[in-house]
């Protein structure tokens, strides 16, 4: 079903509207064979399911994330630990040295560090 109050805002098209999170996670998960990466999100305008691409899912999160590394840049953040595993196997191979990953405090995501973490 098509939104008649929520549009999207590069194409100005009504956005799909699903009534349950698990209705509109299903639809993405079938997205995703089709090579678009979406996440499910509560509308805050009318209270229904519509998805978004995961890119902006990361940007939301990023300008909550606060969080910086010793040069004072804002650190990358990774959706998901496997998301992390990725990027710290990586950089790793890149030459970057012991990476650990740790839960970020401000928000939904995680971090790579050289820190040792505390046991």
């Amino acid at each position: 079903m098509k939104s008649t109050t929520c549009f999207s805002k590069t194409t100005k098209n009504p956005l799909s509207v699903y009534t349950t999170e698990a209705e509109a996670q299903q639809s993405a998960n079938y997205q995703l064979q089709n090579g678009r990466s979406l996440y499910p999100y509560r509308c805050e305008r009318c209270g229904q399911w519509h998805l978004a691409p995961t890119t902006s899912r990361i940007n939301v999160l990023h300008k909550a994330c606060r969080c910086e590394d010793s040069f004072g840049k804002s650190k990358d953040l990774y959706l998901s630990r496997e998301d992390a595993e990725k990027a710290k196997r990586k950089r790793e191979s890149e030459g970057a040295g012991q990476l650990y990953i740790y839960e970020c405090p401000c928000g939904d995501g995680y971090h790579l560090t050289h820190k040792e973490p505390w046991e």
